[in-house]
C-alpha cells in the first residue's frame, strides 16, 4: 500500500508542474505579435495563429479574435450560436 502512496504522490507532483508549465504560456496581448492584422488572414494563416496562440483567448489577443473570424467566414469554424459576436 506504501507504494501505491508513492506512485500517486508522484502523479500529483506532474499535474501541478504539468499546470505552472501550461500558465507560463498563456497570452500577453501588450507583447508584440499580438495586435491585429493590418489585412484579414488567409485560411492557412489563420490555421497557424490558433496554433501558435492556443495559450491565448480570443476576447484577449487581437490577433486570435482575426483568425478566429478569418476561420467563422470561411465556415471552418460554427461557433455556438450563445457566442456573443461570433455567430453568422
Amino acid at each position: 500500500m506504501g507504494s501505491l502512496w508513492a506512485i500517486l504522490g508522484g502523479c500529483g507532483l506532474l499535474v501541478a508542474a504539468a499546470a505552472m508549465v501550461g500558465a507560463s504560456f498563456g497570452c500577453d496581448a501588450a507583447r508584440a505579435g499580438h495586435d491585429s492584422p493590418a489585412s484579414p488572414f488567409t485560411v492557412p494563416q489563420a490555421h497557424d495563429v490558433m496554433q501558435s496562440h492556443r495559450g491565448c483567448d480570443a476576447d484577449g489577443c487581437p490577433r486570435k479574435a482575426a483568425a478566429f473570424r478569418a476561420l467563422v467566414d470561411a465556415g471552418r469554424i460554427v461557433p455556438d450560436a450563445r457566442a456573443e459576436g461570433y455567430a453568422n
